[in-house]
């Protein structure tokens, strides 16, 4: 069942995804070679914390970090660990914070400067945040999810990339991850997906690989999921309200944009 939320709901969740756009911004401002994946975690615990808010992750079951750290093959749920970040790598960085009863998600992902084929990985990461801003365009009331889908999927593949198919966007609000579910690729007829109402809060979420589509648990910890063929993934993603006059965004973009662009 899809959870509609209140006007005064969506002030709480306003609120919480200003938060959020904040620590993630900070947090990815701290990704550079030779700092720590733990160091990030706990950074952006501390930042959350202070701004009396909670981190949404801890909340899920047997998840014990703040964020998820995704670096290079890694797709998502990736452990921060004691990896220390290197020239050239791909990292993601995923989190989520718990405000007042609810919940916003985001994530973006960067290239640290240094290490090889950067035009590769810069032209690989802007079309990832360029399908992500082109989806968010379709979230208003009166289209469907198939037309998130859509425009996510076409915004990939006419790049040559691929579409990761085993895991998708979501609803979002009092529980991390709600109804409906939000595939970046389309698997009904349009009119049998759901429509976007009123009141609906959506995790739009863009995954996707250099490589093949497919991918595998990595490591022993049950949460990291990685690339089959071990190239670079990629992951953008926000909060955001369908209104009649289009998307509104809760977990703001602007200040990553101007400073984690990719053209």
């Amino acid at each position: 069942m899809i959870k509609l939320k209140t006007p005064k709901d969506l002030e709480i969740m306003k609120k919480g995804g200003e938060i959020l756009s904040e620590i993630l911004f900070l947090t990815l401002s701290k990704v550079r070679a030779g700092v720590s994946l733990l160091e990030l975690d706990k950074f952006a615990e501390n930042e959350i914390l202070k701004r009396n808010a909670q981190p949404a992750f801890k909340r899920v079951k047997g998840y014990q970090w703040t964020i998820c750290a995704c670096v290079n093959d890694v797709v998502v749920h990736g452990i921060p660990d004691p990896y220390i970040i290197q020239p050239g790598d791909v990292v993601g960085v995923d989190c989520g914070v718990y405000f007042l009863g609810f919940n916003t998600d985001a994530s973006w992902t960067i290239r640290v400067e240094g290490g090889e084929n950067a035009v590769l990985k810069d032209r690989f990461l802007a079309a990832g945040q360029n399908a992500l801003l082109s989806a968010l365009k379709k979230v208003t009331i009166g289209n469907y999810i198939y037309d998130i889908s859509r425009s996510m999927q076409d915004s990939i593949e006419k790049e040559g990339y691929s579409i990761v198919r085993t895991l998708v966007g979501h609803g979002v609000g009092r529980d991390l991850h709600e109804e409906p579910e939000i595939p970046n690729f389309v698997t009904l007829d349009r009119e049998k997906t759901p429509l976007i109402k009123e009141g609906m809060t959506l995790a739009v979420e863009i995954i996707y690989n250099l490589g093949g589509r497919d991918v595998v648990y990595k490591g022993n910890d049950g949460w990291t999921i990685a690339t089959k063929d071990g190239r670079i993934s990629g992951l953008f993603e926000a909060t955001v309200v369908p209104t009649f006059h289009g998307c509104l965004v809760l977990t703001k973009l602007d200040s990553i944009l101007e400073k984690f662009s990719y053209h």
